[in-house]
């Protein structure tokens, strides 16, 4: 079972990956309908929490461990570039992470997906320290 957490006071809880993934399809609709990438968190138990963003041609996966300390992880995409990506937070709040931890939408699904199959951060995806 994991929590997923988006817009303001946004939470429910999922069990499969079937049900992660109408959620997310449906917040994703919503994001691009309002031009709003929008990140989602999916808390798993011990093993912490990734966020993805959804409703933009890209996404950007951040993972924090259940004792909220180091390391925090950040995916590191193949397009280099300081440039920000924005997307929102809890709803409204702006925030922006650099276009070379943007990745493509399929792997940060299929990453969100194993996450909640396993509590593990995917192998397919390239990570850094953020």
């Amino acid at each position: 079972m994991a929590v997923v957490e988006w817009g303001p006071s946004q939470r429910k809880e999922v069990q499969t990956v079937d049900q992660l993934d109408a959620l997310l399809d449906a917040v994703a609709s919503k994001a691009r309908s309002q031009a709003m990438p929008q990140n989602v968190q999916v808390t798993v138990g011990d093993a912490g929490t990734l966020s993805v963003v959804v409703g933009a041609d890209r996404s950007v996966l951040n993972h924090v461990p259940s004792h909220l300390g180091p390391p925090y992880m950040i995916s590191l995409g193949e397009e280099a570039g300081d440039e920000p990506f924005v997307f929102y937070v809890a709803g409204d709040h702006y925030s922006e992470v650099r276009w070379r931890n943007t990745i493509h939408l399929d792997p940060a699904r299929d990453a969100i997906r194993r996450f909640l199959r396993t509590g593990e951060l995917s192998a397919d995806v390239e990570w850094e320290e953020g």
